[in-house]
């Protein structure tokens, strides 16, 4: 049996690096005593997939993760097991040939009135797929656009020099899946 899981990666795990979250879900996976399924050979492993890793410090709201059990297996008890922090959102049976055809992330961000200065003096939203940004109350921006799965872009790299206060909530939102 194949599996398509879809987690929630947020609060102080979205400063867990993706290696450590790898880790993490298949700590998960054993506490839930999910049959799993292993790779052959003298140091087996779990037979699992993970989708792309995101910046770190990002809410991941499409934490992907393919995962072959040697039956079936009833995921809707399994948020019993998941460390804080983490949350399956969604779950379902693929076929065994089932490959990942992520094409985009969807991000949303939200800054500072200082940030959102500094990003435009940089001219970045020339650098993703459908930018559009709001001027939410008080000041903050929403930035909204997309990147395409194997190229992201962490723009915390502009901020990272600056002294003053700000806002910087950056958001995964959700995946665009090619043909």
């Amino acid at each position: 049996m194949k599996y398509l899981l879809k987690f929630k990666k947020y609060g102080k795990s979205m400063y867990i690096s993706h290696n450590d979250t790898l880790e993490e879900i298949e700590r998960i996976i054993r506490r839930a005593k999910v049959p799993i399924e292993y790779t052959q050979g003298f140091h087996s492993k779990i037979k699992l997939s993970i989708s792309q890793a995101v910046p770190l410090g990002y809410i991941n709201r499409a934490l992907f993760i393919i995962l072959n059990t040697y039956k079936e297996y009833d995921f809707s008890k399994f948020n019993n097991f998941v460390s804080e922090g983490f949350k399956l959102i969604e779950y379902k049976q693929i076929d065994e040939n089932y490959k990942f055809n992520i094409k985009y992330y969807k991000f949303k961000v939200y800054i500072s009135k200082n940030l959102f200065e500094i990003f435009n003096s940089f001219n970045m939203s020339e650098n993703f797929i459908d930018f559009s940004y709001e001027n939410n109350r008080k000041d903050i921006y929403v930035l909204k656009y997309k990147q395409e799965y194997n190229k992201i872009y962490n723009i915390w790299k502009i901020f990272s020099g600056i002294n003053e206060d700000f806002l910087f909530y950056p958001i995964v939102e959700d995946v665009i899946w090619g043909d």
